[in-house]
Formats: structure tokens, C-alpha cells, sequence
């Protein structure tokens, strides 16, 4: 038994730095073109402008290890206010105050509802999301605070979750909040594709 402490240890360790990745979100577009501002406190979020890149690094979600961004797109009011008079998209966006995708030329696009006149989208009204996520991973996105900008030619992009903290922090004695110790974070690439 003795000699299976070391490997405990290292497993004990590596949970608590995944926890602690979960903490935090950041995305980084050095090839982005648009001017945007997109803020997130708790439930309430909204983005100001548009962005678009070719690709970035980072994660797309709390929960995923850092790798090449899904996100590579990033629109707010009034950009999302317009969708239905220059892109055809359907009325209820004019309720829409963020939203986040794929590049706009890329096949695979998708283009997901990331706030309803200011409230965070956990429930994925319009079912957009590329990600399949546990009731517990769309609530605690509730709990986090984010901060975007994008000042022509770069994105960046970043947050931290306290609900994930509080994970980290009773994980560290023992305890596991979400269940999600000894679960390995995907990538944020590839991805898996929402079968809805």
C-alpha cells in the first residue's frame, strides 16, 4: 500500500489542477477584425460590436482543456438587432444581446445565442450550441464573470467562475461539488456536436 501512495498523490494533484483550469475561461484571436466589448457578470451578459477571426486559442468553455478556439465569431447589439433585416435570421433576434460561433465562411458554422435581452442563454433557447453539456455545466456558467475586447485587429477574451473555485477549494479536502473528478477535460477541438 505504501508503495501506491505516490500514485495517489499524482492523481490527487491532478484533479486539483483540473479544478483549477475549470476556474477560468480565456480566448486569444491574434488574426481578429471588428470592434466589440462583450461583458459577463453572473446571469446577466451582453456584447456591444461584432468580431470575426480565422482562429484563436484558448477555451470555449470552463470545463474543456485549452487548445484551438471553436469560438472564432462574436456579435452583439446592434449587430444582432440587425440579423433579421440583413441576414434573414428569424425575428427573435432582435431580442438577442450576444452571441458567439464558428467563422461566418466556415461550412460547419454555427452561430449560438449566448444572452436574451441580457440574460444568459444556460437553457439554449435556440438550440445552437455545439456542445453537449450536463444540467450542472449550463448552471454554472451562472456564476461566472467574463470580459471581452476587441480593438480592430486582435480579441481577447477572459473569466473566472466562482462556483468552479468553490469546486477547486473542496476539492482539495476530499470533497467533489460537480461529480467531475477523475472525468478527463476534452479539447476544446474537435469538438462534440449537439445530436438535438
Amino acid at each position: 500500500m505504501i508503495l501506491l501512495l505516490p500514485m495517489a498523490a499524482c492523481t490527487y494533484v491532478d484533479q486539483r489542477i483540473q479544478d483549477l483550469g475549470d476556474c477560468v475561461v480565456w480566448r486569444w484571436h491574434d488574426s481578429a477584425f471588428g470592434a466589440s466589448v462583450e461583458a459577463k457578470v453572473g446571469p446577466l451578459a451582453a456584447t456591444a460590436g461584432g468580431w470575426f477571426a480565422d482562429g484563436g486559442v484558448g477555451k470555449d468553455s470552463w470545463w474543456q482543456r485549452p487548445g484551438r478556439t471553436l469560438t472564432n465569431h462574436g456579435y452583439g447589439v446592434p449587430v444582432t438587432t440587425l440579423g433579421p433585416l440583413a441576414y434573414g435570421q428569424s425575428w427573435s433576434r432582435v431580442l438577442v444581446t450576444s452571441t458567439r460561433g464558428n467563422h461566418i465562411q466556415a461550412p460547419d458554422a454555427f452561430d449560438d445565442v449566448t444572452s436574451w435581452l441580457l440574460v444568459s442563454d444556460v437553457l439554449d433557447l435556440d438550440m445552437a450550441a455545439p456542445f453537449i453539456l450536463t444540467p450542472e455545466q449550463r448552471l454554472v456558467d451562472m456564476f461566472g464573470v467574463e470580459v471581452g475586447l476587441t480593438p480592430v485587429f486582435v480579441h481577447a477574451h477572459v473569466g473566472f467562475n466562482v462556483a468552479e473555485f468553490v469546486d477547486f477549494t473542496l476539492g482539495l479536502f476530499g470533497l467533489d461539488l460537480f461529480g467531475d473528478d477523475r472525468v478527463k477535460r476534452p479539447p476544446t477541438l474537435p469538438f462534440v456536436p449537439d445530436a438535438r
